[in-house]
């Protein structure tokens, strides 16, 4: 495992671009109930990224995460800060065009806030778009990924799991159990008002809309983090970064199209 930022230029440069992956987390900073840190979406993407690329016999490095991410639903909330998409996706932009001039062949965007990823499936095509014959570029949410793995060690009923919830909690108790003040928790199970909407994490919808997050929740916590323990915090840690270990040495295997290499 390698932290690009603590690399030097000649380092990077003796990479093996055919074997060698790269992976830029994406999260956010914004407000996680009354008892997580702002930012705790891009400390779980990041954490869990480096992990996984630890796992795997070949050269993976992970790139410093921009930190800010899409977070619009999240703004009557103090302290949460949000890009524009459009600001999101440039940034992105212009982190993979680097990479590319240098000759990488495989980025990974690895996302870790529900909020981005309608920007990265977009990511995703255009910058595959833009590259193709030069690097395969792929997108991911990282608890989706895990999704059926999380699923099996959930303790919540559907709608407990969603933000500042059991899942985030536990992992944040895990990681930097120092952040997280749970006498400050509060459970709630919103109602997003159809049955064709749902706010839990793992729930997914084939219908899109705009929910704003003080809408549905006073605290901001959508979910039931009492349920959380570090203990399971170091079980969902575990299925999140082999799921994501296991992508990652298959995406080294995946061909460059429009390549004859």
């Amino acid at each position: 495992m390698m932290r690009f930022e603590e690399l030097t230029s000649p380092e990077v440069a003796a990479l093996d671009r055919d074997k060698t992956v790269l992976v830029l987390p994406l999260g956010s900073v914004e407000q996680h109930g009354n008892h997580m840190p702002l930012g705790t979406d891009t400390l779980l993407v990041h954490s869990v990224s480096l992990a996984a690329a630890g796992r795997g016999s070949a050269p993976v490095a992970v790139l410093p995460p921009p930190w800010y991410g899409f977070s619009a639903h999240h703004m009557r909330f103090p302290g949460s800060i949000t890009l524009r998409a459009e600001t999101l996706m440039a940034v992105t932009e212009d982190i993979v065009v680097s990479l590319v001039k240098h000759g990488f062949r495989r980025i990974l965007i690895a996302n870790g806030h529900g909020g981005n990823g309608g920007v990265i499936d977009v990511l995703a095509s255009q910058l595959g778009n833009r590259h193709y014959g030069k690097a395969r570029i792929a997108a991911l949410t990282y608890f989706a990924l895990a999704r059926d793995a999380i699923a099996a060690l959930r303790r919540s009923q559907p709608g407990g799991m969603g933000h500042a919830c059991e899942f985030e909690t536990a992992l944040v108790q895990h990681i930097r159990p120092d952040l997280v003040k749970m006498e400050r928790a509060a459970a709630t199970y919103p109602d997003p008002g159809s049955p064709y909407l749902t706010t839990d994490l793992l729930g997914g919808s084939a219908v899109k809309t705009y929910l704003d997050f003080a809408d549905l929740s006073p605290t901001g916590t959508l979910g039931d983090p009492s349920l959380a323990t570090p203990e399971a915090g170091a079980k969902f840690f575990e299925a999140a970064v082999s799921a994501l270990a296991a992508f990652i040495e298959d995406f080294r295997r995946w061909p460059l199209p429009g390549t004859t290499s």
